[in-house]
């Protein structure tokens, strides 16, 4: 037999011991649920853009044809990758065609003088690039882009450039004609581009990217990582609904991607077994040892 007394000092050091250690367990798993809700948005959260139905047409002449054209869309920052200090907007919206694309380099004030054609663009003229990843819920191993466009401003003229798969033509144009911009209507290069909608699926990404060449200035949508790799693209968030977008920066678009649901997967779990675990320890701290 042993002694009643000693059994319930015992099974209470057992206790306050069994609560010690819940709080201490509890506080990891805590800890390690903010650290992997961390890890997972920092490497699978990517920027997203709303790309609405129009409301207002779009005629593709490189430059907003009236003060509401693109009134109806949300204007995205562009980051700048290279060169001084610059401002761009990026502007997408859709119909049942085609997908219409506006970068309005606001920086961008001198055309440049053309060189050489032999030369890459970049480093040539002023110039958009868009890189479009049809399949971006595939993995693809090289990471390379399904299509990429490049419309460039060559000595002085527009010279549209334009590359697109059998029977399905991109049109595209710019000019420095900033009028009715409503960011700046001081002289600066804007392109438009209006590209087939077959050229897309609901999970479409890409990378624009514009050069200023007379200042050395390069932006990017989504941020470069120094890679023009698919897995470093921004995702296209398309509405089946005709939209009404204010003026106002409309930085992104949030949708509910992989990631997130990944964190919210690792949340629960975790809580899961925390709750588990807290229980388990209470019942062996306070039970009653056997005679």
């Amino acid at each position: 037999m042993c002694d009643r007394g000693a059994l319930v000092n015992r099974s209470r050091a057992l206790g306050f011991r069994g609560i010690y250690m819940n709080k201490r367990t509890l506080a990891c798993l805590l800890l390690a649920l903010i650290s992997s809700s961390v890890l997972v948005s920092v490497f699978a959260a990517r920027d997203s853009v709303a790309v609405p139905r129009l409301v207002n047409l779009v005629a593709i002449d490189g430059k907003w044809t009236t003060p509401d054209e693109w009134s109806d869309t949300q204007r995205v920052s562009m980051f700048v990758a290279e060169g001084p200090e610059s401002t761009g907007f990026l502007r997408i919206k859709n119909d049942a065609q085609y997908l219409y694309l506006l970068v309005d380099f606001v920086s961008d004030t001198t055309p440049a003088i053309g060189q050489p054609r032999g030369q890459p663009a970049h480093w040539s003229y002023d110039g958009v690039s868009v890189a479009i990843d049809k399949h971006a819920n595939e993995q693809k191993p090289t990471g390379e882009a399904d299509l990429v466009i490049v419309l460039m401003w060559w000595s002085g003229y527009e010279a549209p450039e334009a590359v697109a798969p059998p029977d399905a033509w991109i049109e595209g144009a710019m000019s420095y004609d900033a009028t009715n911009d409503p960011d700046s209507q001081t002289s600066h290069a804007i392109y438009e581009l209006a590209i087939p909608m077959q050229m897309f699926e609901n999970a479409s990404a890409i990378r624009a990217s514009v050069w200023d060449i007379s200042r050395g200035a390069n932006m990017h949508w989504p941020a470069y990582e120094g890679s023009w790799s698919t897995k470093y693209f921004g995702d296209l968030i398309f509405s089946q609904q005709q939209e009404t977008m204010t003026h106002e920066e409309g930085t992104r678009a949030t949708a509910m991607g992989p990631g997130i649901l990944f964190t919210i997967a690792v949340v629960v779990v975790l809580v899961v077994l925390a709750l588990l675990y807290f229980g388990r320890r209470r019942r062996v701290s306070v039970g009653q040892a056997p005679d």
